[in-house]
């Protein structure tokens, strides 16, 4: 049987690569993402390496949303959250400026979100016996950064729940574990959006083809919860 990657949050940066890695190994890939018109081209696009894609429209920062997205999949092998976009930095504030309304947007954004798939998917692959669920995750829940003061803290906690979802469900035969992002995505918005200009520092820049490949190895091998791909922040 074909497996499937769905993954929450396909945009053409990270979600591409992702889905072109994943489909070299023979996987077909649910793609789950906000518009149609971006899905349709992701579909296209992937339709000329050879890759079966469907797209799903859904806002992934929406439980209810989530759930209905899992439904019209159906089996799910491997699930991805990768939430972005171009309006992932919206709402990030410095730790002096945190409040309950911006630590509440984020944690919503970014945990309530993951755990909100998780609930959607979990019960089949355990009755299976057989799955994974990935998250992409922020190298300040690893290394504390002042100016990613809310979101520092919805990946620090984003990291003590995968951990202890790698740690409980292994018995199960699901494997759960994050890529936590220390570079800037080669093409993403904010690699765009911080190069556009003048810099007195030169940032790291690694391709998003690195980044799927690291995530095809957590969950092939299984043999660590996390992996960091980047040094940006330490």
């Amino acid at each position: 049987m074909t497996k499937t990657l769905a993954i929450f949050g396909a945009g053409p940066v990270l979600g591409l690569s992702l889905a072109r890695r994943f489909g070299r190994e023979g996987f077909r890939v649910a793609l789950v993402a906000r518009t149609t018109k971006n899905l349709d081209a992701l579909v296209a696009e992937l339709a000329r390496d050879g890759i079966e894609a469907t797209g799903f429209a859904a806002d992934v920062y929406e439980p209810e949303q989530i759930e209905a997205a899992v439904a019209a999949i159906g089996r799910i092998d491997v699930a991805a959250f990768n939430p972005g976009g171009g309006n992932m930095g919206e709402g990030i504030v410095p730790v002096l400026d945190v409040d309950p309304d911006n630590l509440r947007l984020i944690l919503d954004r970014f945990l309530v979100s993951a755990v909100a798939l998780v609930r959607a998917v979990l019960p089949g692959m355990a009755d299976r016996g057989d799955g994974a669920i990935l998250f992409t995750a922020g190298q300040s829940g690893l290394h504390p950064a002042p100016f990613l003061g809310n979101a520092g803290m919805a990946q620090a906690a984003l990291r003590n729940y995968f951990h202890n979802l790698n740690s409980v469900l292994a018995e199960k035969g699901v494997y759960a574990g994050a890529v936590n992002v220390g570079a800037l995505i080669e093409g993403s918005v904010p690699h765009l959006t911080l190069t556009s200009g003048p810099l007195d520092f030169e940032p790291e820049v690694i391709h998003p083809d690195v980044f799927a490949d690291a995530f095809w190895k957590l969950q092939a091998e299984r043999d660590a919860p996390e992996a960091l791909v980047g040094s940006f922040g330490k």
